[in-house]
């Protein structure tokens, strides 16, 4: 925990010397279909920076999804995302082709290219992502697919009808001036 404090201090300490945006209520929601049983959660607790030149860390806290079922929750923190040991997920990284052009009101697709961290587990990550400056504030829509295996989520054998190895997953934030 004390190592993901200090990152992200870090990360944000680097971010002092250019304007920045950030938001501390950005909604996260991921989608799990199989044919027993869908899953889906919504977390609005991402909190997030984005700096003038294109560089980003957001993080989601484990424990701000919310589940349709309270035993979907239990399970979900305790046996499959261990969100103790692992309280956050993270995305730290920089948008390819930065561009101050971006500020023209219309929205751009870009890419996001970072590395995503979730069960303690960092992968390199380009997202394809939506982004438009409203005049105040920038706003980011992002959807992508999080493979279970790749992040070592353990599935126990009994469930694993009940949960799709490929979760859909969908970002909206709006980032105001700091």
């Amino acid at each position: 925990m004390k190592v993901i404090l200090i990152a992200t201090m870090l990360v944000a300490s680097n971010f002092c010397s250019s304007q920045q945006w950030i938001t501390r209520n950005g909604t996260v929601e991921f989608f799990s279909a199989t044919i027993v049983e869908n899953i889906e959660a919504t977390n609005e607790m991402a909190s997030g920076l984005l700096a003038n030149d294109g560089r980003f860390a957001f993080r989601v806290p484990i424990l701000g999804f919310r589940f349709e079922k309270a035993l979907m929750e239990e399970h979900f923190n305790e046996n499959y995302l261990e969100s103790t040991r692992f309280p956050n997920g993270t995305f730290e990284g920089a948008i390819a082709n930065w561009s101050d052009a971006f500020q023209d009101g219309q929205s751009h697709t870009v890419k996001a290219q970072g590395i995503l961290t979730i069960h303690g587990i960092a992968i390199e990550r380009e997202i394809e992502s939506t982004l438009k400056w409203d005049g105040t504030a920038w706003i980011v829509q992002s959807e992508f697919t999080v493979l279970t295996a790749a992040h070592e989520i353990p599935i126990p054998k009994m469930v694993r009808e009940k949960i799709a190895e490929e979760i859909s997953v969908d970002v909206q934030m709006t980032l105001s001036p700091r």
